[in-house]
């Protein structure tokens, strides 16, 4: 790993952890939440071990204050990958360069679109291309934003739990969760694309 980015990680999360113990956590909470769903880098969950550290048992605030605004900020995602795809979206994606995963996933998206949300928030692919590409393609919003909130509630749920049973190692045993999961999500996905492909008539 390069200085440059262990530093700005460093920075982030010290920023974090100086926010957990303020006046305004719960507003930063909810704007980190709100953001992340539509161009911020870093997931709330990363403030939401910081805040648990600080305040254990304000547990339910915080999910209370993460959970909708990053519902509320996958659903203003959705509407600008609808209306404003060029102007906006498209730059966002360019500039995480995820252009290439945004055209591979729109089919499971069109397809599935519950599912693909719910078990996208524990995939390698960024729940941003996911949210863009459901406005792009303008699938239902009900079971799109519906699919969002349940994965994305386990998410926030899952490392509320890690950081009250394991405290600052949380962190480390969420990296490596979500790295088996996404391995178990992308052998599944292959698994049913294999299964999909030979039961299609010839």
């Amino acid at each position: 790993m390069d200085i440059p980015l262990l530093n700005w990680r460093q920075r982030t999360w010290a920023w974090f952890q100086h926010h957990a113990q303020g006046t305004y956590a719960l507003v930063w909470l909810a704007l980190v939440s709100f953001a992340d769903a539509v161009f911020f880098p870093v997931a709330p969950e990363v403030f939401l071990v910081a805040l648990m550290l600080a305040h254990p048992s304000r547990w339910r605030q915080y999910l209370l204050t993460a959970l909708p605004a990053s519902t509320l900020g996958a659903a203003t995602g959705y509407a600008i990958a609808h209306f404003l795809f060029h102007q906006f979206g498209e730059p966002i994606l360019n500039f995480y360069g995820a252009t290439g995963a945004f055209a591979q996933v729109q089919h499971l998206v069109r397809g599935h679109v519950f599912w693909t949300m719910a078990v996208g928030n524990f995939s390698p692919i960024p729940d941003k291309v996911l949210i863009y590409a459901g406005g792009f393609l303008g699938v239902h919003f009900l079971p799109f934003i519906a699919g969002y909130f349940l994965g994305r509630g386990a998410r926030m749920s899952v490392a509320v739990y890690l950081t009250e049973r394991y405290g600052q190692e949380a962190l480390g045993i969420i990296k490596r969760y979500f790295i088996l999961t996404a391995v178990v999500v992308v052998a599944l996905a292959i698994i049913y694309g294999i299964v999909r492909l030979h039961l299609l008539p010839l």
